[in-house]
């Protein structure tokens, strides 16, 4: 984004100080604090840096003193103005002195992240003359290095600043090719498991491309605008959907894994040829020829899936399986048969996952591999109070674990008590054991109904479904939404989040269990924490 990556903040709450030091460090910037406004003074005017982060409210000096005083000696740094309460004569003062932006405390890591990431470019932008700013290249194209890992189909490959690129194998039991795509924007907001980019097929059906991360989309793979077939020829390769900056990476990646793979071919020609496939195919592939070490290698905890050549092995092959591949072994043995084999139904008795007969030759093995490393959801139990009739909830009141009061208003007919995403975020709460109330009601929700709750609980979320011409399922946070700015002095109490419908009358249904499921969870996670 720019060569000097260095941070300053200031915030007399060194709670504030080391929350932005853990989120913009994790991305490869070197962030200075000072929570005494005279010696953070004195660094921004001394010393070079990319933008300065500053609280509006300090002893001894307000951030609109402090700002007044730097732009004498630095009038071009960005700064980025935090503040419990945006009140507009403060916003409009802080913009006459050459503040870039402002964002409301509490601010999540996306929030704050999107809005240092829009300021430095705009300053980059502005600073640069039209053709430089025109030509400059796209930021962390085609990064290469780093581990890749998946959640379900969706794959990320961690970078040294902690950015992400970001891809899918899709699985091609479809046989209707790709059509288009639709990518985020640069700047867009993305969370873990909620829609990345939108697949049309040619059959005129759609896929949704769920986001392996949480964070900021730094760049996109255009050329998928005119070449959307190599989503599925070279998914791992020119097939990269984002680049994404990111924000909750070590929550993140304890939801996701590699896919390791143990390929058992005593054919040297033809083990190349599979490994390069699979590798293709964002694999981790350990190539076994010699029967003695297949054993030990099959007992071995990291590997998930084991694909087990008969041809290569020909009559000894039904024997040594059974002995790499026992019951009490988790492995999901995979065995690649060719057509006319003598032993099928010899392995097909063994305990093994698929038997497929050439599958490299027609990309079958995406599809076997998509179903052995997919993420198996636990059942959930059908309890006798679903089975009532749905009531619309208009409230859902917890206190959570820090003893923290949340409430979380829905707008009427987002959520219900037994279906959608009201009964999922209820089970999420009960698993969790919260004590839960809840407001049973078909009332929107008004402005007075937030600033009442603002003033009886430490956080109140209000949740929205609207058209905002995002994907189905999309979260947004508007941190400056009329709840928000009506609610005065409590107005850091208030988060507005926004979830584009899915139905034509501008509705949430969930009509996407896996969307719903993690919409729940981002809700609930945020009720739990604060």
């Amino acid at each position: 984004m720019c060569d000097n990556r260095k941070l300053l903040v200031v915030d007399d709450e060194p709670v504030i100080c080391q929350a932005c030091h853990r989120i913009f460090s994790r991305q490869g910037f070197d962030v200075e604090e000072s929570t005494d406004a005279r010696e953070g003074l004195n660094r921004a005017t001394e010393g070079d840096y990319s933008a300065v982060l500053l609280d509006i409210k300090m002893p001894e000096m307000d951030g609109m003193q402090f700002l007044a005083e730097l732009r004498e000696e630095k009038p071009d740094v960005p700064v980025m103005i935090m503040t419990g309460y945006p009140s507009i004569p403060n916003a409009a003062s802080a913009v006459r002195l050459g503040a870039s932006d402002y964002i409301t405390k509490p601010f999540t890591p996306e929030g704050i992240t999107q809005a240092v990431r829009r300021i430095l470019i705009d300053h980059r932008t502005s600073s640069e003359s039209p053709v430089a700013a025109e030509s400059a290249p796209a930021e962390a194209a085609v990064p290469q290095t780093g581990d890749r890992l998946f959640l379900n189909e969706s794959w990320l490959q961690l970078e040294a600043d902690g950015s992400a690129r970001v891809g899918a194998v899709l699985p091609h039991s479809r046989e209707a090719s790709v059509q288009a795509v639709r990518l985020p924007p640069g700047g867009e907001v993305v969370y873990q498991g909620l829609p990345l980019a939108g697949l049309t097929m040619a059959d005129g059906s759609s896929l949704v491309v769920p986001s392996p991360v949480s964070g900021v989309v730094v760049s996109v793979n255009e050329s998928l605008k005119g070449a959307p077939s190599v989503l599925l020829s070279d998914p791992c390769g020119e097939g990269w959907i984002a680049c994404i900056c990111t924000t909750r990476l070590e929550e993140d990646v304890e939801n996701c894994e590699p896919r390791r793979v143990i390929l058992f071919n005593a054919d040297e020609s033809t083990a190349r040829s599979q490994r390069k496939q699979l590798e293709s195919l964002g694999c981790e592939v350990h190539v076994v020829e010699d029967p003695e070490e297949m054993a030990p290698m099959a007992r071995r905890a990291e590997h998930s899936v084991l694909i087990f050549d008969a041809a290569s092995f020909g009559d000894i092959g039904p024997g040594l399986l059974q002995q790499v591949n026992p019951e009490a072994h988790p492995l999901k043995a995979v065995v690649i048969g060719s057509p006319g084999c003598q032993w099928e139904t010899v392995y097909r008795e063994q305990r093994i996952f698929y038997y497929a007969v050439d599958p490299f030759a027609d990309n079958e093995i995406v599809d076997i591999l998509h179903a052995a490393f997919r993420s198996q959801p636990q059942p959930r139990p059908r309890k006798a109070h679903r089975r009532a009739p749905s009531e619309s909830v208009g409230g859902i009141r917890i206190t959570n674990r820090n003893g923290r009061k949340v409430q979380l208003l829905g707008s009427m007919g987002l959520l219900w008590q037994n279906d959608g995403l009201g009964g999922r975020i209820l089970e999420k709460l009960r698993d969790r054991v919260f004590p839960i109330a809840i407001t049973v009601g078909h009332e929107d929700i008004s402005p007075a109904d937030v600033l009442k709750a603002a003033g009886s609980y430490d956080h109140v979320m209000v949740l929205l479904a609207k058209d905002i011409g995002r994907l189905p399922g999309s979260l947004v946070r508007d941190t400056k939404a009329e709840y928000v700015s009506e609610s005065r002095e409590n107005a850091g109490k208030v988060a507005t989040l926004v979830v584009q419908a899915d139905s034509d009358d501008g509705r949430f249904v969930g009509s996407d269990d896996r969307t719903t499921e993690a919409l729940a969870e981002h809700i609930v996670e945020e009720m739990a924490s604060y």
